[in-house]
């Protein structure tokens, strides 16, 4: 039962969180109720069939971007789908599904998609430089059972984790789905196509010291790209540059003007250029319960899995921002590449002037990279924050008074719609439940809540 104040009389009333009507009992005052599992948010109740899910929040809100199994009276909820500057990944979803007795949790997490970066030294110095873990994730290669760690471990609300079984052969679902990605690989051309799945089940203390079992599943999917046209035409273009230099610092030596300072000095090396790999995390199913509910959980969290189906809406909202960073990609190329070919019709005047211009565009490219990093880092961080609170059943709230929390935020069950703060008070809130807020006269102030942005 949800307790709800009459605004009328101000005696308690007892909604049970479903009904659509609810009645005073002291001066019969009728409320209509709009209850989360029907109303407008996006959040519905399921009848134990494949159903369409409407996202909750965001541009997409009240569109259906998938569609899965939806377990008997459970509740579920998409996350808003974050849009991407990242060419490889453009737009991602989540969908979160809750028992009704809240003792049982299942997390979805759709395709994320990363370029590797060997760790060389210049990518050892790049990475030094990124702070947010996030950030990292996305510059060499991680497996899925690397995938499953993080998230098991990566949560600072639960304590005591302790692993009870890992697996790394997958069933046959996965296996079946992993071999149908390398073929979809193969036949666009990439090379080498594979993918690695884990699944680890662990048991973890949350903050009230109480006892949960937790599967995480994790494909991740790799393969690698033909050197581009462009890259191959650049590096033929450097190479010749390169050529027409030392024999021209050959002809001097030879008539002896810089012999003595070409003693020792070592040819600078240019290295072909690579197929590079993309790694793709294909999806991540996660699933909290308690022990007695967790046979059961884990046979959800198998049925959410192999019925999850991406609409068609989702597909051209992707590729209509992919087309978009493609569109911004090929003109940033296209300036390089004209750089390149004026570099090559001009002769260049001198080798450093060559330099000059390699570094100004390499600069240029590393400054986009660095905004595609950031922006990824964002999102992922939003979404990181959105899942740890679905996994801890709350929602976050902007304080009115910087000194309540680092950023200045506090927590308060899902079960509350509105959270108040006592404008005089700081430390006295209130919360109602219901579509309409209440009136709390001037002393209180509603709180946004934060959409996991702190």
């Amino acid at each position: 039962m949800q307790r709800l104040i009459c605004q009328q009389c101000q005696a308690s009333l007892d909604w049970d969180g479903r009904s659509e009507v609810v009645r005073c009992a002291y001066c019969g005052t009728q409320y209509r109720m709009h209850p989360r599992a029907n109303g407008e948010s996006g959040v519905r109740t399921g009848a134990g069939v494949v159903s369409e899910i409407q996202t909750t929040r965001g541009r997409y809100a009240g569109h259906a971007l998938v569609r899965s199994f939806i377990p008997t009276g459970w509740s579920v909820e998409t996350n808003a789908p974050e849009q991407e500057a990242n060419l490889l990944c453009p737009l991602t979803i989540q969908v979160a599904y809750s028992s009704p007795a809240q003792d049982t949790f299942v997390t979805f997490t759709g395709t994320r998609a990363f370029q590797h970066l060997e760790p060389t030294p210049q990518n050892a110095n790049l990475q030094g430089q990124m702070i947010q873990p996030d950030r990292i994730v996305g510059l060499s290669y991680q497996n899925a059972e690397m995938i499953c760690d993080g998230i098991i471990n990566g949560n600072p609300a639960t304590k005591d984790v302790r692993l009870l079984s890992s697996e790394t052969r997958p069933d046959a679902w996965a296996q079946n789905h992993g071999q149908t990605l390398r073929d979809e690989y193969l036949q666009s051309g990439m090379l080498e196509p594979g993918f690695d799945w884990v699944k680890k089940v662990v048991t973890v203390r949350d903050q009230q010291n109480d006892l949960w079992y937790k599967q995480t599943e994790a494909m991740v999917t790799y393969a690698y790209l033909p050197v581009p046209p462009g890259e191959q035409m650049a590096y033929q273009m450097l190479m010749q540059n390169q050529a027409r230099s030392m024999g021209l610092s050959s002809m001097l030596a030879a008539r002896g003007r810089i012999a003595g300072l070409m003693a020792g000095m070592a040819t600078p090396q240019i290295q072909p250029p690579q197929p590079k790999m993309r790694w793709t995390v294909q999806y991540v199913v996660e699933t909290s319960a308690r022990e007695a509910q967790f046979p059961d959980a884990v046979k959800v969290h198998d049925r959410i899995r192999d019925s999850m189906e991406i609409l068609p809406l989702f597909e051209r909202e992707r590729d209509a921002i992919r087309d978009r960073l493609l569109q911004q990609v090929q003109q940033e190329t296209a300036v390089i590449n004209d750089a390149l070919s004026q570099m090559n019709r001009q002769q260049m005047a001198s080798w450093d002037r060559k330099q000059q211009i390699i570094q100004g565009a390499s600069d240029y490219g590393s400054n986009v990279m660095h905004q595609m990093f950031d922006s990824t880092a964002q999102t992922h961080q939003r979404v990181s924050n959105l899942q740890s609170e679905a996994i801890r059943g709350v929602n976050t709230y902007y304080t009115q008074n910087a000194g309540y929390g680092v950023p200045p935020v506090v927590e308060a069950s899902t079960g509350w719609d509105h959270v108040y703060q006592n404008t005089q008070y700081p430390d006295q809130f209130a919360a109602s439940t219901g579509a309409a807020p209440l009136e709390f006269g001037v002393d209180y102030e509603e709180l946004k809540q934060t959409e996991g942005d702190y």
